[in-house]
C-alpha cells in the first residue's frame, strides 16, 4: 500500500494576520462577512497545502456560501442551538466540495 505524503507550509505569521483581519470584519458586521472570512481561511490552508506533492485550491466564494450561512443561522436560532452540529457539518461538506487539486482545474 502506498504511503500518502501530506505537507503544510502555513505560517503562525501569516496565520494571525488571516485572524485578525477576518474576525475583525466578521464583528464589524455582525457575521454577515462570516461567509467570505471562512473563504479566505479555507483558501489559505488550501494554499499551503500538498498532497503527495499537489497543492490543493479552494473555489469557493462567500456569495456560493450567503445562502448556506443564511440558513445555517435560521435553523440554528429556531433549534434553540441544537442545529449547530448538523450546521458545522454542512459547512464543513461545503468546503470540501469546493476544494480541488490545484493541477486539475
Amino acid at each position: 500500500m502506498q504511503k500518502t505524503h501530506f505537507l503544510f507550509t502555513g505560517t503562525g505569521f501569516g496565520y494571525i494576520w488571516l485572524m485578525i483581519w477576518t474576525y475583525l470584519l466578521t464583528l464589524l458586521t455582525f457575521g454577515l462577512f462570516f461567509p467570505w472570512a471562512s473563504c479566505a481561511q479555507q483558501r489559505w490552508i488550501a494554499s499551503n497545502t500538498y498532497i503527495n506533492g499537489r497543492q490543493l485550491v479552494f473555489l469557493g466564494s462567500g456569495f456560493g456560501f450567503i445562502g448556506q450561512w443564511i440558513l445555517i443561522l435560521i435553523l440554528t436560532f429556531l433549534t434553540f442551538g441544537l442545529y449547530i452540529p448538523w450546521g458545522y457539518c454542512r459547512l464543513k461538506q461545503w468546503q470540501v466540495e469546493n476544494t480541488a487539486f490545484a493541477d486539475e482545474i
